[in-house]
């Protein structure tokens, strides 16, 4: 099938948003090279339960690829079009399952040594639409917060030490009324500048009380039930002897809410299907707390990009052979100096996470070992690379880099 042969009848079992977009830009799907329509149909068939921003970004792409004209359009997906394809991805239903698609035609493109050329299309095509349609600047600056090391009394492990070089390292933090003053700013800027997907809070363990239907909320200890379902059909796969990794992805890949117990619509859909693919696409993410919480905070980041984002990390399972894990009968034995370690990096890559995003030199991070007298604040007006010996409470560190 090549996309000119697309109409309208292509995408009657998509969701209703993502039929009436498919259709609204049905002329332009059909003059787009063949391996590149299933990519952004992938993003499509989502749209019903996308974050705002990633809607955004597929509409920017629509309406940038539509104010080409057909030579500039060809021009620019020129690497697209020069793609070789087997006889057997020409055969495939793509309009129908473009996600199937792009798996088949990743394997395809390493297997025929194409990968490279595709990366390079991608990347050509990625600057020139950016270019064309940069982001907009957040509607304040972004603020990240991590709590670490919960669970753990005391411990030698240096911690921040990649962190340390981008801002202030505060070794005589006085923790009284720390976790409250967090609560309140996060609470406080989803008050003053309510949106959809704006604040998060994601917690490894069993969440403290927010409040707040303006705060997006996730946590580790409440998605225990589907955690489970979904360890029961990755161990259905593993015992029947018949899948291996490619099955067990593929699978994963196409779990849908209602596979688990999940309602897949609704006003929580957008949060369901997000709640899904954590723990379907991230790795250990159904089985490790720290995983999970820092995840889910990629993720968030990535596809929601908010403005407040609140990241606790919590004791981990203690490391087992991974059958017994995915098994589900091993002891549930923590681990919370190991956690502490997963959680330091866990707040380094959050802070890289949230460095990808715009308005990236005027965001602000606080990493903090919960309830104890450690801290590192990063800011536009902080110094890098810097010590301070003063005592300063939470709710002052907040105030030096908000």
């Amino acid at each position: 099938m090549q996309p000119s042969e697309l109409t309208s009848k292509s995408f009657a079992s998509y969701p209703p948003q993502a039929q009436a977009f498919a259709i609204a830009h049905l002329v332009l799907l059909q003059k787009l090279p063949m391996i590149f329509v299933p990519l952004l149909l992938r993003e499509m068939i989502a749209y019903d339960v996308r974050f705002p921003a990633e809607k955004k970004i597929l509409d920017d792409q629509f309406a940038y690829l539509a104010s080409l004209s057909d030579d500039e359009r060809s021009h620019l997906l020129a690497g697209f079009a020069a793609l070789q394809t087997s006889s057997e991805l020409n055969r495939f239903d793509w309009a129908r399952q473009p996600q199937q698609f792009s798996e088949a035609l990743t394997a395809h493109l390493w297997a025929t040594g194409q990968m490279d050329q595709f990366r390079a299309a991608a990347d050509n095509y990625a600057a020139a639409w950016r270019k064309a349609k940069p982001e907009a600047l957040p509607i304040i600056p972004r603020m990240s917060i991590v709590l670490v090391g919960q669970g753990v009394s005391a411990s030698s492990y240096p911690l921040f030490r990649k962190l340390r070089p981008h801002g202030v390292y505060f070794p005589n933090v006085d923790a009284t009324g720390g976790l409250d003053a967090i609560r309140n700013v996060v609470k406080a800027r989803a008050t003053k500048h309510a949106a959809p997907y704006q604040h998060w809070y994601i917690d490894g363990g069993q969440s403290m009380e927010i409040e707040d239907n303006r705060v997006s909320q996730l946590s580790y200890a409440d998605l225990e039930s589907v955690r489970a379902a979904i360890l029961r059909k990755m161990q259905d796969v593993i015992a029947s002897g018949k899948g291996g990794p490619e099955e067990l992805r593929t699978l994963l890949a196409a779990l849908r809410p209602e596979d688990i117990g999940m309602e897949s619509s609704g006003e929580n859909a957008v949060m369901t299907h997000f709640k899904i693919s954590v723990l379907a696409e991230g790795s250990g993410t159904q089985i490790f707390s720290t995983t999970f919480a820092q995840w889910s905070a990629r993720e968030a980041l990535r596809r929601a990009q908010p403005v407040t984002m609140l990241v606790r990390f919590a004791p981990r399972q203690r490391q087992l052979p991974m059958n017994e894990l995915l098994a589900g009968t091993h002891p549930r034995e923590t681990d919370p100096e190991g956690s502490l370690i997963d959680a330091d990096m866990g707040a380094y890559y959050t802070w890289i996470n949230q460095q990808r995003l715009s308005g990236a030199d005027q965001s602000c991070f606080l990493a903090w070992f919960e309830d104890k007298n450690q801290a590192v604040a990063i800011g536009p007006s902080l110094p890098r690379g810097t010590t301070s010996p003063t005592s300063v409470t939470v709710e002052k560190l907040i105030s030096l880099i908000a």
